[in-house]
C-alpha cells in the first residue's frame, strides 16, 4: 500500500522548514527525557567492599540497581577507560567493565533466554528478549530478535516498529521505513509508528507534506494527542498561538 495522502493541511503550516523543524523535535525530545540514574540513591553508586574486584565495584553499584541505573553506570565506566592512558590499559578496562555488566545481567538474560528455548516459535518470548536486549543498548542483539519475532509472526507490530527504529538508528532508512508501513498496514491506529515514521521522513528524506500526513492522521486517532510538545514539533506549530486548528 502506497504511503498515505495529504487530506488538506495546509503546507503554510510548516513554513519554518526541515532544520528548524529538528531542532524543535530535539529539544522537546531532550527535555521531557528522565535522568538515567533518578530514583538512585547514592550508596547504590558507591563499592559495596573497597578493594574486592567484583562486578559491583567495577560499576559502582549494588545488586537492586534498576537496568537504567545499570546502564548509566557502564555509560560512565566506558568513559572512565577512555580517559585511561595507552591503548593496552583501555583495553584492559574495557573488557573489564563488559564483563561486570554482562554478569550482572546474566540472571535476567537467562529468564528470557530460556523462554525462547523452550519454545522458539513463540513470538512474545522472542519480542521480550529483543526488548531487554535493547533496553541494554545491545542493539545487534535486539535485532536479531525482533526480526526472528517477525518471522513468526508477521503482524507483530511492536516488534516491527521498535526493529524499524533500530534500522531507523543505523541509518538502514528504506528497510525501516519498509517496516514501518507494514506496522500501519497491520493496525492502521498504531500511533507509535506513525510517529516514528513521521520522525524518519523529516529528518532522512526531508519530506515535510510526508510527515505532515501522519502526523495528521495521529491526531485524527487520538485528539489529545494534538496538544503533545513533541507532536506539536513535528507539526511545526509549536510557538502558534492563534488557536488555529490542525487538520
Amino acid at each position: 500500500r502506497a504511503s498515505p495522502r495529504a487530506r488538506g493541511v495546509p503546507a503554510s503550516r510548516w513554513g519554518h522548514g526541515v532544520a528548524a523543524s529538528r531542532t524543535r523535535v530535539v529539544a522537546a525530545a531532550e527535555s521531557s527525557a528522565d535522568r538515567l540514574n533518578a530514583g538512585q540513591t547514592k550508596s547504590q553508586l558507591e563499592p559495596n567492599a573497597p578493594g574486592e574486584d567484583t562486578p559491583e565495584n567495577i560499576l559502582r553499584v549494588s545488586r537492586g540497581t534498576s537496568f537504567e541505573g545499570l546502564k548509566s553506570a557502564y555509560r560512565i565506566a566506558m568513559e572512565a577507560a577512555e580517559a585511561l592512558e595507552g591503548d593496552e590499559a583501555i583495553e584492559a578496562r574495557k573488557e573489564k567493565v563488559e564483563w561486570a555488566f554482562d554478569a550482572l545481567i546474566d540472571q535476567s538474560r537467562s529468564f528470557f533466554i530460556n523462554a525462547v528455548e523452550k519454545d522458539p516459535s513463540d513470538p512474545d518470548a522472542q519480542f521480550r528478549l529483543g526488548n531487554f536486549y535493547q533496553t541494554l543498548g545491545k542493539f545487534s542483539d535486539a535485532e536479531k530478535c525482533y526480526r526472528e519475532c517477525a518471522a513468526i509472526d508477521s503482524t507483530h507490530v511492536d516488534a516491527m516498529n521498535n526493529l524499524a527504529l533500530l534500522l531507523q538508528e543505523a541509518g538502514k532508512i528504506d528497510e525501516a521505513e519498509a517496516y514501518y508501513l507494514r506496522c500501519v498496514e497491520c493496525d492502521p491506529k498504531c500511533v507509535d509508528a506513525m510517529f516514528n515514521w513521521a520522525t524518519l521522513k523529516l529528518e532522512h528524506r526531508q519530506d515535510l507534506d510526508g510527515c505532515r500526513v501522519l502526523i495528521n492522521q495521529i491526531v485524527q486517532i487520538n485528539p489529545e494527542l494534538k496538544e503533545h510538545k513533541l507532536v506539536k514539533a513535528l507539526r511545526g506549530d509549536d510557538e502558534d498561538e492563534s488557536g488555529e486548528t490542525f487538520g
